[in-house]
Order: C-alpha cells, then sequence, then structure tokens
C-alpha cells in the first residue's frame, strides 16, 4: 500500500512520532508485552472509573448471583485482559502473524472452505480482548473482507488500512452494497453483530436474560449475499502463549425469522464467554438501547 505524498508533510511528523512509539511497543517479546499489557489493564482497573462502573453493571445484569467480591475480582480480570488485548493489537498492526511467538489451534477450519457451490461465507467474530489477534491469524489462513470505520487522522487511517487489507478487503461499514456483492462472489466477510448499534435494523432478544438491541445485520447480509454463517468462538489461552478458535457452523441461516436469528446468534456469544467470562469486553454498554418504556441502566 502506498503512502501518500500528503502524510510526510512536517504537520503530521509528531503523529508519526508516536507512531514509531507504538512500532516499539508492539515489538517487544511477546512475554514482556503480555505483562506490559496486564500492568495496563491494572491501571484501567484504578482509574478508568467510567469503563469499570459499565463492567460493574453488566456483570450485575448478566450474572446476578455473583457476590461483590467475585464481581470485583470479575472486573479486574476484565480490565487487565483489555491492556492485554490493546497490546496484541499493537503487534498484529505492526507484525507478521509467524512474528508473533504464539500458538494457534484452528478448529474446523474446514467450514471456512468455498465449496464447489461457490457461496460466500460470514464469519461472525465477536468483542473478546483477543478480537484483533485471533481475526488476523484466521485471516492469514482464509483471507476475509471486514467492514471499518475511517479513522479521523489520516497517518492512523494508513496504518490501519493496511494492516486490516493484508488479508481481504476493508470495507466501509455503509457501503453494504459491495460487502453483498463480495460475498456473492464467493469472499468470505469477517462481521461483528454483537454489540448495541441502536433501535434500526435490530431486534431486542435475550443476552444473559436481559433484553438487548441485537442487530439483525446478519441475517440481511446472508440472505442477499446467499452466503452461510459460521460462529468463531474464541479464547486466549493462559499467559497469552497462544488462541483457540473453533470454527462452528449455523445450519438453518438464516431461517427468514431476523429475531431467531438474533437469539442463535447471542446463544452462541453466551456459550463463549461462560468459556473466558474475563475475556469479553464488557467496557461497551451492551444494553445502552433499551425497548420501549424501560429506564436507562448506566
Amino acid at each position: 500500500m502506498t503512502i501518500e505524498r500528503k502524510l510526510i508533510y512536517p504537520k503530521y511528523w509528531p503523529v508519526w512520532l508516536g507512531v514509531g512509539v507504538l512500532w516499539l511497543l508492539a515489538h517487544l517479546p511477546r512475554r514482556m508485552s503480555y505483562a506490559l499489557g496486564a500492568g495496563i489493564g491494572n491501571l484501567f482497573y484504578r482509574f478508568a472509573g467510567d469503563r469499570r462502573h459499565t463492567c460493574e453493571t453488566n456483570f450485575r445484569l448478566c450474572f446476578p448471583a455473583l457476590n461483590d467480591a467475585d464481581r470485583d475480582d470479575l472486573i479486574r480480570r476484565t480490565m487487565r485482559n483489555q491492556g492485554v488485548g490493546l497490546m496484541e493489537t499493537l503487534r498484529v498492526w505492526f507484525l507478521a502473524p509467524d512474528k508473533l511467538d504464539v500458538g494457534f489451534e484452528l478448529v474446523g477450519g474446514e467450514h471456512l472452505e468455498i465449496g464447489e457451490d461457490g457461496l460466500g461465507i460470514i464469519v461472525l467474530g465477536t468483542h473478546f480482548t483477543s478480537l484483533d489477534v485471533c481475526g488476523t491469524l484466521i485471516g492469514y489462513r482464509y483471507p476475509a473482507d471486514s467492514f471499518y470505520r475511517k479513522h479521523k487522522n489520516p497517518v492512523f487511517e494508513y496504518i490501519l488500512s493496511r494492516s486490516r487489507g493484508r488479508y481481504g478487503e476493508p470495507i466501509h461499514r455503509r457501503d453494504i452494497k459491495r460487502a453483498l456483492r463480495r460475498l456473492r462472489e464467493g469472499r468470505r466477510l469477517y462481521y461483528l453483530p454483537d454489540q448495541d448499534y441502536g433501535r434500526k435494523s435490530a431486534e431486542f432478544v435475550p443476552f444473559f436474560g436481559v433484553m438487548a438491541a441485537t442487530t439483525i445485520g446478519t441475517s440481511t447480509l446472508a440472505k442477499g449475499g446467499r452466503a452461510r454463517v459460521v460462529f468463531a468462538q474464541q479464547q486466549r489461552l493462559p499467559d497469552g502463549r497462544g488462541y483457540r478458535v473453533e470454527i462452528i457452523p449455523m445450519s438453518n441461516f438464516p431461517s427468514g425469522d431476523p429475531a431467531a436469528d438474533a437469539r442463535a446468534i447471542n446463544a452462541l456469544l453466551e456459550d463463549n464467554i461462560r468459556m473466558v467470562p474475563d475475556q469479553y469486553m464488557w467496557v461497551h454498554r451492551r444494553f445502552k438501547t433499551r425497548p420501549e418504556g424501560e429506564a436507562g441502566v448506566y
């Protein structure tokens, strides 16, 4: 990817200096990077009051049986994983997958193969703190397009587009027609349906027993793109030494009932979260949009 001439103008030199610092951090040995990330996460726990409040609210809603001590311990571990995930993201920005010094177990990779029918595949990723590194490791073996939101700073937009574009085409999040065309051409699309994107194109379905605005975009893309859908169940192994991803095919999808499809996705997500509850991005306000008549929870 060729760098634009304007990005080397002096006004961008301070940004490039910051990029250089991030590059140096990305090249730390893996164990040192993990330890630094855990330390950053401990600072998040201590000083990121708003994020900690969001975590605590989510845990009260989703895990009401936890006592105060266990809830606080889960918040602490979640914040630590946030820091680790931040350092992992830097590493995949600047390092090739074979330079990450991590193990990677991919179970069910055959479900990512494009079949003789030529159907595209929607790979459902979710907002775990290992999202970026697992997405990169999957894409290294099975290239996939992905949606993105353009960064306001052109230098960081260059860095991110360069990273994303190594294993698939970055597609602007509003360019649905482009995504559908790529799926119909038999491509893979990495798609994240698990956050609160508002009422538009959403159904209220249970997430850990709490009604949550859940996008029906997966059903729309699968139907319009004539694509198969698989779920990428993921987890970071202890001490960040590796990752395990299992590809789970979703049968009868889309079913014709977008709400049922959304429930099916949430059920798989809940199973994944129960395996490693502290690795999910609970700092997101998952229940920000409430059903009509319900008060806000945050």
